[in-house]
């Protein structure tokens, strides 16, 4: 492929490629590239199946579909943000995170003790196990947004 100017292959791309795959495969080309021959591709696809569906093709295969797909596929490929690996808590977050569970926790029971106070027919149990619960996922919340934002 990097024998030929990008020029001939967006004419010809079914002359140097198999396939539209390989087009997406190809290491030498920039992502515009690959797009010119696709769309160059599709576009004989499309003048193809056209003749065909007016009887005036000799019977040949098109492509369209597959270089459709190779296109949505690169478009898919370009606007793909890159995600970065998660950055490690810090020693100090990864010590406040027990105490924030913790404090949430605690923080949970109380507003559960508070809910049997004001409505005397609850079941104190379940009110005070839940809300502990949920107090406890929202102290390990409140730590790990805290580390991320210091850092």
């Amino acid at each position: 492929m990097q024998d030929h100017p990008i020029d001939e292959l967006v004419a010809n791309p079914n002359r140097h490629f198999t396939n539209p795959i390989e087009v997406l495969q190809a290491r030498d080309l920039n992502n515009d590239e690959k797009r010119r021959i696709l769309e160059s591709w599709k576009l004989d696809a499309q003048r193809l199946a056209d003749s065909t569906a007016e009887n005036m093709s000799g019977g040949e295969k098109t492509d369209l579909r597959e270089v459709s797909n190779s296109l949505l596929e690169l478009k898919a490929m370009t606007e793909a943000p890159s995600v970065a690996a998660p950055k490690p808590l810090k020693a100090g977050a990864q010590a406040r995170l027990p105490l924030a569970i913790g404090v949430g926790a605690v923080v949970g029971a109380g507003l559960g003790l508070a809910i049997i106070v004001a409505y005397p027919g609850v079941t104190a149990s379940p009110v005070i196990i839940e809300t502990s619960v949920i107090g406890a996922l929202a102290g390990a919340a409140a730590a790990i947004i805290n580390a991320a934002m210091r850092k």
